[in-house]
Parts: C-alpha cells; sequence; structure tokens
C-alpha cells in the first residue's frame, strides 16, 4: 500500500518544484531542458497519482469529472494570466504561475487520504492487460491522438481561413473556458446513465466540430468548434478514466492510462503531416474526426465484454455437525 501523503505525492511534488526553480534562475540550454525533462517525469508521476487516489472511492466518475473541471480552471486561468506575465517577466512570469501551483499542491498533501481498509476491495493480483483492458487503453491512445491532430493544426487552420493570429487564440481560449461545463456535466452525471452513452455523446461532438471547420471557417465557425471540442473532451476524459477503472479496481490501470494517452498526443500530429495537402487540412480533420470514432468504439467493445471487475464473494462452506 501507497503512503500517499508521506510518500510518492511529497516526492513527486518536490521534485516538480525544484526543477522549476532549477528553470526559474538558469535558462541557458541545457540546464533548462534537464531541469524541465525532470519536471516532466515529476508531474507525470504525480498526474498518475492523482488518478489513482481519485479511483480510490465508491464514485470515481464524479471524482474524474471534478478533476478535469479543476484542470481547465487552472488552464484558463493560464490563458488570462499568461500573456501580462509573458509581458512584464518574460518566461519567468509562466515559470511562477507553474510554481504558485506547485506550492499550492503542496499545501494539499495534508489532508489526502490514503486507501481506506473500509473501501472497495482491491484487486491488485488480477491480471492487468486483459482483452477489455487492452481495448479500453486503445481508445485512450485512440483519444488523444485525436487531441493532438486538433490541437496541433486549428490554429493553422484559422489562419489559413484569413483569421489573425490574435483572433483566432481568442477564440480558442474562448473555447477552453466554455468547455468547462461538460467535466462538470460528468461529475454531475455520475454514473446514472452508464459510461457508454456520455462517450457516444463525445465522440459525435468532436466529429461536429471538426466539420464545422472543414473549408474556410468564418471566425464563429472557429469558436463553436473549439467550444464543441472542448466539451467533448472534457466530457469523455472524465468517463474514460472512469471506464479504464472499473475494470482494474487496484488503480494500477488508471494509473498507466496518462501513458497511453501521451503516446496518442505525440504520434497524433505526425500522422496528420503526412495527409497535409498544401493549405487544404480535410485530410487531417477526417483523421481528426475518425480516431475519436475509434476511440468511442473501443470502450464500446470493451464494456461488452468486460467481465466484472470485482468478483463476487465466494460463498461459506456448509457449517458440519
Amino acid at each position: 500500500m501507497i503512503a500517499w501523503r508521506l510518500n510518492a505525492a511529497s516526492l513527486a511534488l518536490a521534485t516538480l518544484l525544484a526543477a522549476n526553480l532549477v528553470s526559474l534562475w538558469d535558462h541557458a540550454p541545457l540546464p533548462f531542458l534537464a531541469a524541465q525533462c525532470i519536471a516532466g517525469f515529476a508531474g507525470g508521476a504525480l498526474y498518475s497519482l492523482a488518478l489513482t487516489v481519485l479511483s480510490d472511492g465508491p464514485q470515481p466518475d464524479r471524482n474524474f469529472g471534478y478533476s478535469v473541471a479543476a484542470q481547465v480552471s487552472y488552464q484558463v486561468t493560464g490563458l488570462l494570466l499568461g500573456p501580462t506575465l509573458l509581458q512584464a517577466l518574460g518566461i519567468n512570469g509562466l515559470l511562477l504561475l507553474i510554481l504558485a501551483g506547485n506550492v499550492l499542491g503542496l499545501a494539499c498533501i495534508a489532508p489526502l487520504p490514503g486507501a481506506d481498509p473500509r473501501g472497495l476491495p482491491r484487486s491488485g493480483g488480477a491480471r492487468l492487460f486483459t482483452p477489455a483492458m487492452l481495448l479500453a487503453l486503445g481508445g485512450c491512445f485512440l483519444f488523444y491522438f485525436n487531441v493532438g491532430v486538433y490541437w496541433t493544426y486549428i490554429e493553422l487552420i484559422g489562419r489559413a481561413a484569413g483569421h489573425g493570429a490574435q483572433e483566432v487564440a481568442d477564440s480558442l481560449a474562448l473555447g477552453v473556458g466554455l468547455g468547462l461545463p461538460g467535466a462538470l456535466l460528468a461529475a454531475w452525471w455520475g454514473e446514472r446513465r452508464g459510461r457508454v452513452l456520455p462517450l457516444a455523446l463525445g465522440a459525435l461532438l468532436i466529429v461536429v466540430s471538426a466539420a464545422l471547420v472543414l473549408h474556410r471557417p468564418a471566425l464563429a465557425q472557429l469558436s463553436a468548434s473549439a467550444v464543441l471540442y472542448n466539451l467533448a473532451w472534457n466530457l469523455s476524459l472524465a468517463y474514460q478514466y472512469a471506464a479504464v477503472n472499473a475494470l482494474d479496481r487496484s488503480g494500477r490501470a488508471v494509473a498507466v492510462t496518462p501513458a497511453f494517452a501521451a503516446g496518442g498526443i505525440a504520434l497524433g500530429p505526425a500522422v496528420a503531416a503526412l495527409l497535409l495537402d498544401g493549405r487544404d487540412y480535410a485530410g487531417v480533420l477526417w483523421l481528426c474526426a475518425g480516431a475519436a470514432l475509434a476511440s468511442f468504439l473501443c470502450f464500446w467493445i470493451s464494456a461488452r465484454g468486460a467481465a466484472p471487475a470485482l468478483p463476487a464473494p465466494a460463498s461459506e462452506p456448509p457449517e458440519t455437525a
């Protein structure tokens, strides 16, 4: 059993804080790169730990929804304060904003709960990579594959349509901000309608958001696409974590989910680049929509073929005379 407060979370946050402090004081290329590599490793470890903590409860779907809402709120804060801090303090301004989050995280470790021995039974000895689990993790990979495609090329799509850089940036910022209700909807909805329906809704919204910018979109279309995409992203993400967690309540599966997500978000833009045709981004957008639909298909098949995550308790042997 991991001692969250005293060991893993404290170590990860302290490492993250130290690496960002090094970046704050030394901007030479090699030390800065090394410090940010360490920060990325610690941040990834911390994110996996946080997902495992959130999974250790009776309503993980809602926990994941609130978690995504908190992440979006921080992202919006960065979008609002980032330009001012960057203009006033340069890169140190952005680093100070990140460091503020690190310090706040350290302050939150004290009340962080450990595993509750009275909670749901854990299945740490069970096989992790079952066919259903591999499909669910593949769904996470494909979803973030589409995320990488959309966010890499949406600005270029806006610029190719004749819109200025500031207009495109404002449209995307609006999309991020108005996408927050997607995460709150997941937190409110919980498991009342299962997970397949909200995941299907998320995939459909992504297809619509891609279609809106298919042919030289007007600025209003670009904004609408960004809003719908972020709504879908925030809604889907909470239920994807919950779907993975439902297949393995030991916390191991949801802890490795960010690795599959990182692989998808890194590969997506590279594959999309092969489909570019001058200033025509139709192939890129079809790839984005197709990956979202394939992701949903993986989760749907996984849910249909999954065995119960928690086996029924064995019956007691009959009493002997």
